[in-house]
C-alpha cells in the first residue's frame, strides 16, 4: 500500500495588483533586467531603510533603465514587495515543514532548525524586520503591509502561552517575556551591527549559527522549561 503523500504548504497568494508581466515584443534583455532589479532591491534594502532607497539608485545598481521598475513592478513599493515575496518562498516552505513537527521540545528544536535555514538566507530576517518596521497604517504602505501579512503568520510562533497552559514552563516564567526572549534570539543575530560583531570576533557563518543555535536551545530548554521537559530536548 503506497504511503499517503505529504501535504504541501499553501503558496503565497498573488496580490490583486500583482506586478505586470513582460509584454510581447519587449527586448529579451528586459527579462534579465527584472531579475537584476530584484537582486539590486535585495542588496540595497538589506543595508538601508526603505525610505532611503530611490528608484534611480535601484536602477543604477541593476544597470538598467528606471522606467523598467514601473513596467515590471508598478512602483518602488511593488518592487520591494515582489522581492520580499520571492525571497520568502524557499524560507516559508522550510519553516512550514518545521512547524508541522513542533512538539514538547518545540522552541529548542525550532531554534536549531531555524538557524540552519537562515544560514542559507541570512538577509531574510533583516528584510522582514524592515518590512515590519514600516508604518503599515499609511495608505502608501498598504501593499507592503499585505506582503507582510502573506509571508508572516505570527500565530505560528506564539506558542509559549500554550506551553504555559500545559504546565511545561517553570512556575516563575512569564509566557510573554519568554516569547519576547525567543523572538530576540531569532532576529538579533542577523540585525547586530558589524562593528559589534567585529569587536567580538564573530562572523555570521553557517558554522557559527550552528554553535549559537545549540547554545540558545540549551538556554531555552534549561531556563524556561521544567526539568522533566528538558529530558526531551534534541541531541
Amino acid at each position: 500500500m503506497k504511503p499517503t503523500p505529504e501535504p504541501t504548504p499553501d503558496p503565497i497568494p498573488e496580490q490583486k495588483n500583482s506586478p505586470k508581466k513582460a509584454k510581447a515584443g519587449r527586448p529579451s534583455q528586459d527579462t534579465q533586467s527584472r531579475e537584476q532589479l530584484i537582486l539590486a532591491a535585495r542588496s540595497l534594502f538589506v543595508e538601508r531603510d526603505y525610505a532611503q532607497v530611490s528608484t534611480r539608485e535601484l536602477a543604477k545598481k541593476a544597470g538598467t533603465d528606471p522606467a523598467l521598475i514601473r513596467y515590471y513592478f508598478g512602483s518602488k513599493e511593488g518592487l520591494f514587495s515582489t522581492m520580499i515575496r520571492e525571497t520568502a518562498v524557499p524560507v516559508k516552505q522550510q519553516l512550514w515543514q518545521l512547524n508541522r513537527s513542533l512538539g514538547a521540545d518545540g522552541p529548542a528544536n525550532f531554534m536549531l532548525t531555524y538557524y540552519r535555514v537562515m544560514a542559507a538566507h541570512p538577509h531574510f530576517p533583516r528584510l522582514i524586520f524592515k518590512l515590519a518596521s514600516l508604518d503599515q497604517s499609511q495608505a502608501k504602505n498598504q501593499e507592503l503591509a499585505q506582503a507582510f501579512n502573506e509571508i508572516i503568520n505570527l500565530e505560528d510562533l506564539l506558542f509559549f502561552d500554550k506551553f504555559k497552559s500545559q504546565g511545561l514552563l517553570r512556575e516563575e516564567v512569564d509566557s510573554r517575556c519568554a516569547q519576547l526572549s525567543f523572538f530576540a534570539m531569532m532576529v538579533f543575530p542577523f540585525l547586530v551591527p558589524d562593528i559589534f560583531l567585529n569587536k567580538l570576533g564573530v562572523e555570521i557563518s553557517p558554522e557559527f549559527l550552528q554553535q549559537l543555535a545549540t547554545q540558545n536551545s540549551q538556554l531555552l530548554a534549561h531556563g524556561l522549561f521544567k526539568p522533566e521537559v528538558t529530558s526531551h530536548e534534541p541531541k
